[in-house]
């Protein structure tokens, strides 16, 4: 049970990232504890050498200019101690005897007179000696003073062994409390750094239980990358839930829209029904139902329509139009509509020779469906304005109206699929045409705007690009 909660722990990005940062600790502690004892150890080694070889150099000086009775006199009046470093000295002749050996009583278990069974040439190396019943050893350093007679001094590693096990041991003591101290930190600030996706995740686990998308995450002070991550992830619940609010007010949109052809069809089908032998009434409502039927086929084509150039599935049959000769079949069709109305169409295109790659069934969807507003919203009598300007890269076609104009609050809304203006409700439309002109003229790259002023009338403009390597597929 124990291995199989710490194993589900492992399994947490935040337990991992406190392993890991406390792993890295601990392996660079022993990789500097290990390069800081090698130090020591060589700095002590070095020191304890130079020290016995300052001893030998000092007998050897006394030996040449007194003979080995000035050394012995010498050694005989020296206590055991160099500094407060004990050690020991040893006069041998040239067959390795020994004729002189001082030491501590304490060393007694070194057996240092075995140093005259050793051939001479042992002497050429440092010598060390261990004990069984002592931890530290003796390091013994020879110079022949003539060719009769060898001196040797040894010291011990005591003094070495004790500082090195007191740096060890605090060493240890520190380490125990640093390890602690980095998984407590560890722990913490890899939990800091790692709320963000904590909230993140409460927040994604609350979307699927509930569904509701209206919660966020709480963004942090630091502007780091998950930081920046969690700005996109609010961003992206903030869109969802728009589209989610769009998509439920266009399901409602339709269904009203829907609720009234089709009660219409049903209510003609059962008065037909009630009278089957009058032709003239079977007549009348096949043809109402058939009329029906159309708008409501038309609003789902062009709600497709919208739907496909949205998701860059639109196919677009790219051809180069005549853009002056296009707008002058289009505003001969509409002046002719608007003519009970007494409109003006006038259209503004100096340069003939204006052509653009664009699908010619899908350039005129977008362009009459703004003509077609115009004239349904303009006033009696007035005038509208088609104008065409071409620029380096684009071709800019607007439209100007001189109607009752277009609220400025309802200006973000009017390009939404089915909305419909709460003051022009009487004016026939399903909600539908200029969502369709900014999906088609996005679907060629190009862009849609609209000015408008309460009372003074208003101007739509689409703009194409000239370049057919300039049109793209998705919004």
């Amino acid at each position: 049970m124990f291995l199989k909660k710490i194993s589900l722990n492992f399994k947490k990005i935040h337990f991992r990232l406190t392993f890991l940062f406390s792993v890295i600790f601990i392996i660079s502690s022993l990789v500097l504890f290990t390069f800081s004892f090698l130090s020591l150890y060589s700095s002590m080694k070095a020191e304890d050498t130079g020290n016995m070889r300052r001893r030998l150099l000092n007998y050897w000086a006394v030996f040449q200019s007194g003979g080995i009775d000035a050394i012995a006199k010498e050694i005989k009046v020296d206590s055991f101690l160099y500094g407060d470093r004990a050690f020991f000295i040893r006069i041998a002749d040239s067959k390795n005897k020994t004729l002189f050996l001082k030491y501590p009583e304490n060393w007694k278990n070194f057996n240092i007179e075995q140093l005259a069974q050793l051939p001479l040439s042992d002497f050429s190396q440092e010598i060390i000696l261990s004990s069984k019943t002592n931890a530290f050893k003796l390091e013994i350093s020879t110079v022949r003073l003539s060719d009769k007679y060898i001196l040797q001094i040894g010291m011990s590693t005591a003094r070495r062994l004790y500082f090195l096990n007191i740096y060890q041991r605090n060493f240890i003591l520190l380490l125990i409390l640093l390890v602690t101290f980095s998984i407590i930190s560890g722990a913490f600030f890899s939990g800091r750094a790692l709320k963000p996706l904590h909230n993140l995740s409460s927040i994604l686990k609350n979307i699927v239980e509930t569904g509701d998308f209206s919660k966020r995450v709480d963004r942090q002070k630091g502007r780091d990358d998950l930081d920046e991550i969690i700005m996109l992830f609010n961003t992206m619940l903030t869109r969802i839930e728009s589209l989610i609010h769009q998509m439920k007010g266009t399901f409602d949109s339709v269904a009203h829209d829907l609720r009234t052809p089709m009660t219409r069809m049903r209510g003609l089908a059962e008065l037909a029904l009630q009278d089957p032998d009058n032709n003239k009434r079977l007549t009348e409502a096949l043809s109402s139902s058939l009329e029906e039927s159309e708008r409501i086929l038309s609003m789902l084509n062009t709600m497709m329509d919208i739907s496909e150039a949205e998701s860059g599935i639109l196919h677009l049959n790219l051809q180069n139009i005549e853009v002056k000769k296009v707008l002058t079949d289009l505003i001969d069709i509409y002046t002719y509509i608007g003519e009970e109305k007494g409109l003006q169409i006038q259209l503004l295109c100096d340069d003939e020779t204006i052509s653009i790659p664009a699908d010619p069934v899908r350039f005129r969807q977008a362009v009459g469906n703004i003509l077609d507003n115009a004239v349904k919203y303009s006033d009696g009598n007035s005038k509208i304005t088609v104008a065409v300007q071409e620029t380096a890269e684009n071709c800019s076609i607007s439209v100007t109206d001189y109607g009752p104009g277009i609220d400025e609050e309802e200006i973000p809304f009017i390009w939404d699929r089915l909305y419909r203006s709460p003051s022009k409700k009487e004016i026939p439309g399903m909600g539908l045409g200029l969502s369709l002109v900014k999906a088609v003229v996005s679907a060629h790259g190009g862009t849609v705007a609209v000015t408008s002023r309460k009372g003074s009338g208003t101007v739509f403009s689409l703009s194409f690009p000239l370049a057919e390597n300039k049109i793209i597929t998705k919004l």
